[in-house]
């Protein structure tokens, strides 16, 4: 297991630079929305297969390709955190799901998902099923994450930051404004194992442009 971050020492964590951070507060008015409805092309099915214990969240490494943008990416990690780092809307969902991705050049970029009370999530369920504390094992079986990634709907876009140390930039954010829905039983199971917060505080925005896809566009 990795050192556990203190995430009520924010102010101590160290960084190269400080003008593009995430997380960020988004909604429409701050935002350009266009039409794109050929913005991510998921072209191989999603799957987790290593699940680890992060100390503040677990993390499911796995595969996948798609095209972000017309862009080449594979699907490296999916990890979690409660509640939600970005808030939409003025909004501050219970979770937000991060899928990890990078190209051939090494460049990240992050598709983010947020949860709110709602459905259980099966893919939840098979994750709190197959975590063990303090370790890193494969899970049971492939968790099939296909069905999570969004396809329509209202898509953000921003240039960041990764949200722990070393909070490096150049991370391109898509954060979907439609949630996934976990139920509040899923909510206290991932609490009792992670009862700390670990969401960063929201960064300034600092001019940046924050455009909207509209997934549905035709």
């Amino acid at each position: 297991m990795v050192e556990k971050l203190d995430y009520t020492q924010q102010n101590t964590w160290s960084f190269t630079s400080g003008q593009q951070q995430s997380p960020i507060a988004l909604s429409v008015a701050s935002s350009q929305v266009v039409e794109a409805p050929d913005l991510f092309e998921w072209q191989v099915p999603y799957y987790g297969e290593m699940l680890s214990d992060q100390g503040n969240n677990m993390q499911l490494t796995g595969k996948g390709f798609a095209k972000l943008d017309r862009r080449h990416y594979r699907f490296v990690q999916l990890h979690f955190h409660a509640p939600a780092e970005h808030t939409i809307e003025g909004q501050q969902p219970v979770m937000e799901w991060h899928f990890v991705h990078e190209n051939a050049l090494g460049q990240k970029a992050v598709v983010a998902v947020t949860a709110i009370i709602g459905q259980a999530n099966p893919q939840l369920d098979q994750l709190l099923a197959a975590f063990v504390p303090n370790t890193a094992l494969p899970v049971p079986e492939d968790v099939l994450l296909t069905t999570l990634l969004p396809t329509k709907g209202l898509i953000y876009r921003y240039i960041g930051s990764l949200t722990t140390p070393p909070l490096s930039e150049g991370v391109e954010w898509f954060v979907a404004a439609e949630p996934l829905t976990v139920s509040a039983q899923q909510l206290a199971q991932y609490r009792e194992l992670f009862p700390q917060d670990n969401n960063r505080a929201l960064q300034a925005l600092n001019q940046r442009a924050i455009m909207g896809y509209d997934l549905n566009g035709k």
